[in-house]
């Protein structure tokens, strides 16, 4: 009997072709071998009886053990594993014992009828001891097919983990490509990014990319899920977004970005992203938000400023139509504008309670010296959050901070709305 016939025929994937031949031949040939033990009995006790005929006629006895018991789990099967254990175990020993006694019956039957041989004339005898052997090697068989479903169930689930496992880090691969280098120098301004993922893949991204007309493009963005699914709505954003920005103001390109979203995501996908549209040779920055937390504005002798951009702030791809505004800034020579996630404010604290951006604001504020590169200053804003927060990531953390830059003879400007 199989691990199909008698276990759950659910429990395991299918084996191959070559291990379902084996199968199906050796568990007969086992049930065949128990046969030729009875026919090997009968021909010690009946001197009179030839040997061949002895264990030829065992033989059918265990091919026709194993056709019963297949038969008669088929029918019975799934009833008997409902049953409670101590009653399974009963049903099971009865079912075993009743399907060696007609095998036994049937094949003394059939050499009476057909051969004219008589076939073990110690009925009272043969019977108990088919039952008998039956049950044992039937509690035997079964075990072990438990025993080889289970095995192939624990295989098939290995197999899927390492599937999964494998699925992750190609996501993994594909998001960290897909991701601009930590720090990038341009003419006129410096960009700073880290990427902290919670999980092997981050739903988090940033990006920064030149404008046609010369402006810079910066983005942060958090994907809702993870794994594979959220690495490819985040590559598919990062591929629209120069795209769409092109020729658009900030608003207008998340406008547009949302009215593409919503009509490729499924539901209850979305993209909380904030796009910043910024001029090095002035400083404007152009500022718009689709549902993540305020950017700062750090300028010298100023505490962080948060910058809340009007009008709706619903992530993209939940709306079809969402009225994004904007919101107009100017950096001043050596000012920064810091964009990230939720994932640094919601950070728990020791007590369990999340960081709180009031707490964020004065670890923003906590900047020990002016003059810092902005990836150094960067670090240092993640230390002192990692610092005040458990050690273990629940969310992942993004932030990107993006600098005007000055010259050594320049001097600091207030930074102010345009």
């Amino acid at each position: 009997m199989s691990a199909a016939d008698l276990a759950d025929p659910g429990a395991a994937a299918p084996p191959p072709p070559s291990r379902r031949w084996a199968r199906w031949l050796g568990e007969p040939a086992m049930a065949i071998a128990v046969g030729v033990v009875i026919g090997g009995l009968m021909s010690l006790r009946d001197r009179g009886m030839d040997l061949v005929v002895s264990l030829a006629a065992g033989a059918g006895v265990g091919l026709m053990i194993d056709v019963n018991l297949r038969l008669a789990y088929a029918l019975l099967g799934n009833t008997i594993d409902r049953l409670g254990k101590t009653w399974a175990f009963a049903a099971r020993a009865a079912l075993f014992a009743a399907g060696g006694l007609a095998a036994w019956l049937t094949v003394k039957a059939l050499a009476a009828l057909v051969f004219h041989q008589p076939l073990g004339t110690e009925t009272s005898l043969y019977l108990p001891v088919t039952g008998g052997l039956t049950v044992v090697f039937g509690f035997a068989f079964y075990g072990y097919s438990v025993l080889r479903t289970r095995l192939e169930a624990s295989v098939a689930r290995l197999k899927e983990v390492e599937f999964a496992a494998k699925e992750l880090q190609l996501a993994r691969e594909l998001q960290s490509r897909l991701l601009p280098p930590p720090q990038i120098d341009g003419d006129g301004y410096r960009v700073a990014a880290r990427n902290l993922a919670a999980k092997l893949v981050a739903g988090d991204f940033y990006d920064s990319f030149l404008l046609p007309d010369g402006a810079l493009g910066v983005v942060v963005g958090d994907v809702a899920g993870k794994g594979m699914a959220a690495a490819l709505i985040m590559a598919s954003v990062k591929a629209m977004l120069p795209l769409v920005a092109a020729e658009r103001s900030a608003a207008d390109t998340l406008r547009e970005l949302n009215r593409r979203l919503a009509a490729e995501l499924p539901g209850r996908e979305f993209v909380a992203l904030a796009f910043a549209r910024f001029e090095p040779a002035s400083g404007r920055i152009e500022l718009a938000n689709a549902g993540l937390p305020d950017p700062y504005l750090l300028a010298a002798g100023a505490l962080p400023a948060p910058q809340t951009v009007p009008g709706p702030r619903l992530p993209l791809g939940i709306r079809s139509e969402v009225d994004y505004r904007s919101l107009v800034l100017r950096l001043a020579p050596g000012d920064r504008l810091l964009l990230l996630t939720d994932g640094l404010a919601e950070a728990p604290a020791g007590g369990g309670d999340p960081l709180g951006y009031e707490a964020l604001a004065r670890l923003l504020a906590a900047d020990e010296g002016d003059g810092e590169p902005p990836l150094v200053w960067l670090d240092g804003l993640i230390g002192r959050v990692r610092a005040a927060t458990r050690p273990v990531l629940e969310d992942d953390w993004t932030a990107l901070v993006i600098e005007r830059e000055r010259t050594a003879t320049e001097p600091r400007l207030a930074a102010g709305n345009l």
